[in-house]
């Protein structure tokens, strides 16, 4: 990384620091798939969006475990289907063995014993910012990685001949499909596609009281993907948002500013 982008990008993580504010978290799931949030009773029964589940919905399974309600996961990835479709077939099994490091969880690793499958929602789409459309999905460099990209950050890195043709969702065909007025949560884990989403939940007035967002592609050292990531975080703090530490970059809490100030 040249001098140049390495100032750019420093000055990027303070910025982002001065809008950060300090307020309690609760922490669900493991180091590699857990998410903070913020412990409001409003979660409590409610059905929240969970788009990018790899192989590790720890966090998912704890929110269950904690609020009940109903998790809607969407993920389109041939080895995140496979293992859906494993923690199906095990709900109402105990935990019987400890989170692994990295994010290929083992299935005994939740607790699924107060689960029940009406809970988990699988949805086998890409979340985009349209509905319908068959994308490319591109592949992981490291073959190893379970999560593939419709923006393909890692810029040709992947094996390409590997991409796989999905369709999409968006966050409005989802929530009109269960009948939700509104969202209490969402969570963004879709390699790259956040640059996509989030633009347009502000363009059609989707305002989640809390969103969980990893901007994947601050994990390169290029310069516009700061710069997509840095618009769309003043966007979501001018309309009605504030961003809480968390101590996790590039991974970002988002919560309504009414709901705290």
């Amino acid at each position: 990384m040249n001098l140049i982008k390495s100032f750019y990008i420093r000055f990027f993580r303070f910025t982002i620091s001065k809008f950060q504010k300090s307020f309690e978290t609760k922490r669900l799931g493991t180091e590699y798939g857990g998410w903070n949030l913020i412990d409001f009773q409003e979660l409590n029964n409610k059905t929240i969006i969970s788009a990018g589940c790899g192989e590790d919905i720890s966090f998912d399974i704890e929110f269950l475990n904690m609020y009940g309600g109903k998790v809607i996961l969407v993920d389109p990835t041939p080895r995140s289907i496979k293992h859906l479709e494993k923690v199906l077939d095990s709900v109402g099994n105990k935990k019987t063995k400890d989170y692994i490091e990295g994010g290929n969880q083992q299935i005994e690793s939740y607790n699924l014993e107060n689960v029940e499958t009406k809970q988990l929602i699988v949805k086998n789409f890409a979340l985009y910012k349209e509905d319908g459309i068959t994308v490319k999905f591109y592949p992981p460099k490291d073959p190893e990685h379970v999560s593939h990209s419709i923006s393909n950050w890692q810029e040709g890195e992947s094996d390409l001949s590997k991409s796989i043709e999905v369709e999409t969702i968006t966050v409005k065909k989802i929530m009109k499909e269960y009948d939700l007025d509104k969202l209490e949560l969402i969570k963004l884990d879709i390699e790259g596609a956040e640059n996509q989403v989030l633009p347009s939940l502000i363009k059609n007035k989707i305002f989640p009281n809390q969103i969980l967002v990893e901007f994947d592609e601050l994990h390169t050292d290029n310069l516009v993907s700061y710069c997509k990531a840095l618009i769309i975080i003043l966007r979501l703090l001018f309309k009605k948002y504030l961003l809480i530490k968390t101590n996790k970059f590039p991974d970002m809490l988002f919560v309504k500013k009414s709901l705290i100030s």
